[in-house]
């Protein structure tokens, strides 16, 4: 005995103790087919799948879920101060307080005494390499005059001159001159070279008295140099120095000044103010301004070097110390009551709350409360899948129907996790309502009711513990439920939206009296959300069609729909088999009663049988119920052609249901309503005809099944069978009709046909009486008036006198009660 059936949680142990096979070998001893390893794996998947989705749509772990803004008002419990906690500054403020920190706070700068002599020396260098490009200039133009004044030929020999060796000493001269102007790399123009060159080229011939100009740039840039250092230049813009102060480290003694910033210059600046100076020593000669700062630029070394890493390290401490916090909230201070509007100072405080719980809870709160969250949601989800697998195990074991159930459970808790994202009254819109009425007309009420128990609590969980959600649902959708219970049409879920609306508004009404500011802007948010959940109810019906050719089930819609006589294929039936459509009238209301009386879908056991024999449209004269006296085509057939002919209109039912796009329910109900009984007239018959009756091969004269599967099936098998018989019988009072009930029954259990379904015998005892309750109505007795012409009672079952004389003799009574067998073979 397993540790389920200990505890009375094993799907065998139910209602079902006794079944009505009697064989031991039957597979109806269990409610719930065996799951493979891959089905048992799909359902913990899914399972898995639902829990994640409801941990997801769980509330933030802070006491503000940051939903809540200034100026709204606050709709969960009482905040207490569960400890003494600072309270923090807004993020903004605290980022303005740095900035300010940040602007003021002086960077650090290193000094280098060295600057001002390494600034003269690379003046010297400059100055040193333009004489020798100009020395190279002079060469060059000396060079090409020389070459200038010769003359091709010696008038005095009438000889030509040699000029290689000029050539040669012009080409040199020019290309040092190049190097040495490429070496310098000073950004002049070709106006401003060609002013310094004719200076240097003037001097160099005695044209002009020297100094040459660059000599004199070069010695105003020296003491424009000595000027500005000694000031202090920086290696970075002056912009980029925000404080009004700097200060000074010397690395050699290890010592630090602050300086002014208004004191020192930036390396752009101290460009600009040397161009200055160079404009006074030079007014009215741009070129020359521009060729000084040029020669200046090139050779500045900045005294101050900015030093990141030192400037870094000391805001970084200065950031420190900047305190985030103003003011403390106290243990068993209440920060905000529930509807209390959230001030400035209350948004503060919660969230100065929050970031104080996160920081005492550290890594192992987060544990434990995951760990809290999953075990809550495990157990919601844990009570559906548990009543189904406990009390609805066909659904359980079907992968397709279970599949669909939990895409709707699914698809209610990703609404759940996208209403917690916006907030506000958005819980109110998730259809909740939707998903127990579609589940509840797919299966059944409680399927829904437990549907709607489970999404109630997740969804409580979902927005922060909301007592009042999870009330007003629950009590919406169990009414959602009860609205569709017994639907008759599509129209009816209108009516289920109306219900739903009004039922939402009532509770949300009996929250509101409740409130000290009752009927706020809140609840007519709410009601505009109510009003959007009972508006997605009208998606039920293509919802609904879209599911049953996807996940192949059947509604009661459906079945509703295709119980209309005037249907198509009905209609055919009743033009082409007058006596068959008969037949199945009578069969379908025995089926209906005698599933109501056991609880079984009785809509479904009707519906089955109004098409069970549809397949005998196509040879209806071969069953006697469309015979004409004196016509059987059976007598001029062998029996073994005769039985392919009756076991046919299953067959030709099943594939003709297939071409009408009847829903599978329907045909599993045309392939089992004879299961694989015998066709017992044509068996005998083609015995008889042989010398060794054991000849004949009993397989060949049944019907091809399957067994029925189900209650209504079976019930619509016995139907059809106790319908026939009954109408063979000459005189059918009460009693012979209770023999032939029983008679029929018992043989087919004998047989077998019932061991597949789940029927037990105190069923098949009320199964047996709503037959013989309504057949007796149907062959009631009439009183004969004194005017009426005397009768012939004999076979005439509706005649007969209201106190029938009593039977003769019992064994005939017995006899006449059953059918032949050629009777039953041919009404069937």
């Amino acid at each position: 005995m397993s540790f389920l059936d200990r505890i009375g949680l094993s799907p065998k142990s139910g209602r079902y103790s006794r079944r009505a096979g009697l064989r031991t070998d039957r597979r109806a001893d269990r409610d719930t087919p065996r799951m493979g390893r891959k089905d048992v794996l799909a359902r913990v998947g899914m399972f898995l799948v639902l829990a994640v989705l409801a941990l997801l749509a769980f509330p933030n772990v802070a006491v503000y879920d940051g939903t809540a803004r200034v100026g709204d008002v606050w709709q969960s419990d009482d905040v207490v101060a569960p400890f003494d906690f600072s309270i923090r500054l807004p993020e903004e403020e605290i980022q303005a307080r740095r900035d300010s920190v940040l602007q003021s706070e002086a960077p650090i700068f290193s000094e280098r005494p060295e600057a001002l002599a390494q600034t003269l020396a690379r003046l010297d260098s400059v100055d040193a390499r333009l004489d020798s490009a100009f020395a190279a200039y002079v060469a060059w133009e000396q060079s090409q005059s020389r070459l200038d004044e010769v003359t091709v030929a010696d008038p005095a020999t009438d000889e030509p001159v040699d000029l290689s060796g000029l050539r040669a000493a012009l080409r040199r001269d020019s290309l040092r001159y190049i190097e040495q102007r490429q070496a310098l790399s000073l950004s002049l123009s070709p106006r401003q070279w060609d002013l310094m060159l004719r200076s240097a080229f003037d001097v160099a011939t005695g044209r002009a008295p020297g100094p040459t100009l660059d000599d004199r740039l070069l010695g105003e840039d020296s003491r424009i140099a000595r000027e500005l250092l000694g000031r202090g230049v920086l290696n970075v813009p002056i912009d980029s120095v925000r404080s009004p102060t700097l200060l000074v480290q010397d690395l050699d003694q290890r010592s630090e000044t602050e300086r002014r910033r208004s004191d020192v210059v930036g390396i752009d600046e101290a460009i600009v103010l040397a161009r200055r100076s160079l404009f006074a020593a030079f007014p009215s000669h741009p070129d020359t301004v521009a060729i000084g700062a040029a020669l200046f630029a090139s050779a500045l070394d900045p005294s101050l070097v900015y030093d990141a890493e030192a400037t870094e390290r000391k805001r970084n401490q200065t950031l420190n110390s900047v305190l985030p916090t103003r003011g403390r909230v106290r243990e068993s201070q209440i920060i905000i009551r529930r509807y209390d509007e959230v001030t400035q100072a209350r948004f503060e405080m919660l969230q100065s709350l929050d970031y104080a719980q996160r920081e005492r809870s550290g890594d192992s709160s987060w544990i434990a409360t995951v760990l809290g969250r999953s075990i809550l949601v495990f157990s919601a989800i844990a009570l559906f899948f548990l009543y189904t697998y406990l009390l609805r195990p066909a659904i359980f074991a079907n992968l397709r129907k279970f599949t669909l159930a939990c895409i709707v459970l699914g698809g209610v808790i990703f609404g759940f996790l996208i209403a917690g994202a916006f907030g506000g009254a958005a819980p109110y819109a998730v259809p909740v309502a939707l998903a127990s009425i579609l589940l509840t007309i797919v299966f059944d009420s409680r399927v829904g009711s437990f549907a709607t128990m489970t999404l109630a609590a997740i969804g409580g969980l979902a927005f922060g513990y909301d007592f009042p959600f999870t009330f007003a649902t629950l009590i919406v959708g169990v009414l959602a439920v009860f609205s569709v219970r017994d639907v008759k049409n599509r129209s009816q879920i209108l009516a289920s939206a109306g219900l739903v609306f009004l039922a939402y508004t009532l509770v949300l009404v009996g929250h509101e009296l409740l409130r000290a500011d009752p009927f706020s802007s809140l609840f007519w948010a709410d009601l505009v959300a109510v009003a959007v959940n009972a508006a997605l109810i009208m998606l039920a019906a293509p919802l609904l069609w879209g599911m049953e050719r996807v996940f192949g089930v059947t509604t009661d819609m459906t079945l509703l729909e295709l119980s209309d006589t005037n249907r198509t294929l009905l209609k055919k039936l009743s033009m082409q088999a007058p006596g068959t459509f008969n037949h199945s009238l009578q069969v379908a209301n025995l089926a209906e009663a005698a599933a109501d009386a056991i609880g079984a879908n009785a809509l479904r056991a009707r519906v089955g049988a109004l098409y069970h024999d549809i397949g005998k449209m196509l040879k209806p004269e071969y069953f006697i119920e469309n015979q004409q006296p004196g016509e059987n085509p059976h007598e001029k057939i062998k029996p073994s052609m005769s039985a392919l002919v009756i076991a046919a209109h299953v067959k030709e039912g099943v594939q003709l249901g297939r071409e009408q796009n009847l829903p599978q329910v329907v045909i599993d109900f045309i392939a089992s309503h004879h299961g694989t009984s015998l066709i017992e007239f044509f068996y005998r018959k083609a015995q008889e005809a042989e010398e060794d009756p054991a000849v004949v091969d009993e397989s060949d004269y049944r019907y091809p099944g399957p067994r029925p599967q189900t209650n209504e099936q079976a019930i619509v098998m016995l139907a059809d069978s106790i319908e026939a018989a009954s109408r063979s019988l000459s005189k059918p009072t009460p009693r012979r009709l209770e023999t032939l009930i029983e008679g029929i029954v018992a043989s087919r259990v004998a047989d077998g046909q019932l061991d597949e379904s789940t029927l037990t015998f105190a069923d098949l005892a009320r199964i047996k009486d709503a037959f013989h309750s309504l057949l007796c109505g149907i062959y009631h007795f009439r009183v004969r008036y004194p005017d009426q012409e005397e009768e012939s009672t004999a076979g005439d079952g509706a005649a007969a006198t209201a106190d029938p004389p009593a039977e003769p003799v019992a064994e005939a009574e017995a006899d006449e009660t059953k059918p032949t067998s050629e009777e039953r073979s041919t009404l069937g």
